[in-house]
């Protein structure tokens, strides 16, 4: 595990989660969340905080394949949870992954509605807020959406 993983998991991971579920939640509440998920092949239930959008019943999270939560949800719609501000929804959860327009126009709607996470996935933003098409097609190979269908 590298020493950014170590640090996340067991450091910056636990501090967010806390400050997500206490009185002062409103802080970070309206774009990060914890995901709430099976592991794939333990079994074990497993939370994660993460940056995330959401357009009504649609939860996007972005990620890249230097992390390893999101395998958790590939090759299958997984049941989930998204808390956001101390409530929990449940929900489906679809991986894009791989290049293709259906990830680009995803990325696309996260970073608009999230700017300040397009550097930590070496995307370029335009003076006008749009991601530069060819930092995007420089990384979009490595760049993970999961989209979370809320239940109604």
């Amino acid at each position: 595990m590298s020493s950014a993983n170590t640090l996340y998991r067991y450091i910056l991971n636990p501090l967010v989660r806390a400050l997500l579920r206490s009185p002062l939640h409103g802080v970070t509440s309206h774009n990060i969340g914890i995901l709430h998920f099976t592991g794939n092949k333990t079994g074990h239930k497993l939370d994660t905080p993460l940056s995330f959008t959401r357009e009504n019943n649609i939860v996007r999270l972005l990620s890249n394949q230097n992390t390893k939560w999101w395998r958790n949800l590939r090759g299958r719609e997984a049941p989930v949870e998204m808390e956001i501000a101390r409530k929990r929804y449940p929900g489906v959860a679809s991986l894009l992954e791989g290049d293709s327009q259906e990830l680009r126009t995803s990325v696309r709607q996260f970073i608009r509605s999230l700017p300040r996470d397009a550097k930590i996935y070496g995307l370029e933003l335009s003076p006008n807020g749009d991601i530069v098409e060819a930092s995007m097609e420089a990384i979009a190979e490595q760049l993970i959406v999961v989209e979370i269908q809320l239940a109604e």
